[in-house]
C-alpha cells in the first residue's frame, strides 16, 4: 500500500512516501479501513518529535485520526460489517496517512448517511474531546467552566456548547485578536493572558461566575496561575500540553483550598463508558457538525504530499484542518 513512512523520532523528523508498504495484518478484534482522509492535528506533531504519550514500533505510518471504509471484519467484531463507513483512530500498528489502517473496534464511530468522509475525518480529536469533557464537568457538579487556548478550534466548541447548555464560561486566549475572535462567535467572558490585569480581571471574574472547572490544553505557566486564581475546589483537567511545559503548582492550594489536577484522554473515557454508550454519544455529536462542531478544512494533500502537508499545517495551524488522502 501507499503510506508516508517515520523512520525515527527527531525533533526535526524527516517523513517519506512509499508505494511499498506492506498492508496491516488483521487481528479477531480488528477492523481493516481503507482510509479515506487522515486529519493532522498537534498530537501527531508531538508523535512525530517522540513527545507524545505512546511511541509506535518503527518504521511506521502515523496518524491517529481519519476516516474510511470497513474492508474487512475480525472474528471476534460485533458491531460493524464490511462496507461501513466510519470516522477512526489508529491504536498500535499504522495510522490514518496510508491506504490502509488495521485498529480495534471500539476506535471505530459509524457515520450517519448525512456525514461526508471528509467531515468524518475531524470527529474523534476536537468534537468527541470537548463533548466529553464538559459533560464530565456537568456530572462532576460544576456549575461554571474555564479554558485555556479558547481561541482553537476545540477552544471554540467549548464555547458553543457551553452557550447552548447556559454554563458560565472564561475562555483564556493570548492576543487581542483572538478576544474579538471569540466574541464574535457568542462568547460572553474573553480574558488575554499577556495582558498585565489578567490576574486581577481572570480572579475576580471566576469568583463572579462560580468557575470551578478548568480545560486546560496549554500547561505550563497559564495553567498553573489560572488553578490558583480560582475559587476554592476547582479541578484542573489537563487534556494537552502545546507549551510543552510543566505546570508549576503549590501544594497549598491543593491542601488548603481543595483544588485537583487530573488528566483527560479520550481512549480511557471510551473504555469508562463502553462502545455502545459512546457510539450513541458520536450520534448525538454528529447531528451538530455543521453548527457546534463544525470544522473548517484548510487544505487536503494526497497521501504522496504527506510530507509537505505536515509541514503546512505546522505553520498554518489556525487556519483550520489540513487532510491527507482523497
Amino acid at each position: 500500500m501507499k503510506g508516508i513512512i517515520l523512520t525515527n523520532y527527531t525533533e526535526n523528523p524527516q517523513l517519506e512516501f512509499s508505494a511499498e508498504r506492506k498492508n496491516p495484518e488483521l487481528k479477531p478484534n480488528q477492523v481493516l479501513i481503507k482510509n479515506a482522509y487522515g486529519s493532522i492535528n498537534p498530537s501527531d506533531l508531538m508523535f512525530l518529535r517522540g513527545l507524545y504519550g505512546i511511541k509506535k514500533k518503527l518504521p511506521v505510518v502515523p496518524g491517529f485520526e481519519g476516516s474510511g471504509t470497513v474492508e474487512e471484519v475480525g472474528s471476534e467484531i460485533k458491531h460493524l460489517k464490511k462496507g461501513d463507513r466510519v470516522a477512526c483512530v489508529s491504536s498500535s500498528g499504522d495510522g490514518t496517512w496510508g491506504e490502509f489502517m488495521a485498529t480495534e473496534e471500539e476506535n471505530c464511530i459509524p457515520l450517519l448517511d448525512s456525514v461526508s468522509l471528509e467531515a468524518g475525518a475531524s470527529i474523534f480529536v476536537n468534537p468527541m474531546t470537548a463533548w466529553a469533557m464538559v459533560n464530565r464537568a456537568i456530572k462532576s457538579g460544576h456549575t461554571g467552566i474555564v479554558q485555556t487556548a479558547g481561541a482553537s478550534a476545540l477552544g471554540k466548541m467549548v464555547v458553543r456548547i457551553c452557550k447552548e447548555k447556559n454554563i458560565p464560561l472564561i475562555s483564556i486566549v493570548r492576543r487581542d485578536d483572538q478576544v474579538a475572535a471569540l466574541h464574535e462567535i457568542g462568547a460572553e467572558h474573553v480574558v488575554n493572558s499577556s495582558s498585565a490585569k489578567f490576574d486581577r480581571e481572570f480572579m475576580v471574574l471566576a469568583k463572579k461566575q462560580n468557575t470551578t472547572y478548568l480545560l486546560d490544553a496549554v500547561a505550563g505557566e497559564v495553567a498553573g496561575k489560572a488553578l490558583t486564581l480560582m475559587p476554592a475546589k476547582s479541578t484542573l483537567l489537563s487534556y494537552g500540553a502545546l507549551s510543552e511545559k510543566e505546570i508549576p503548582i503549590h501544594a497549598g492550594i491543593m491542601i488548603f483550598q481543595d483544588k485537583k489536577v487530573e488528566g483527560f484522554w479520550l481512549t480511557y473515557w471510551i473504555q469508562e463508558i463502553g462502545i455502545e454508550a459512546f457510539h450513541k454519544e458520536a450520534r448525538e455529536v454528529q447531528k451538530h457538525l455543521d453548527t457546534t462542531f463544525h470544522t473548517v478544512v484548510n487544505k487536503i494533500f494526497p497521501i504522496e504530499q504527506g510530507s509537505e502537508a505536515v509541514d503546512y499545517y505546522s505553520k498554518n495551524m489556525s487556519l483550520g484542518k489540513v487532510l491527507i488522502g482523497g
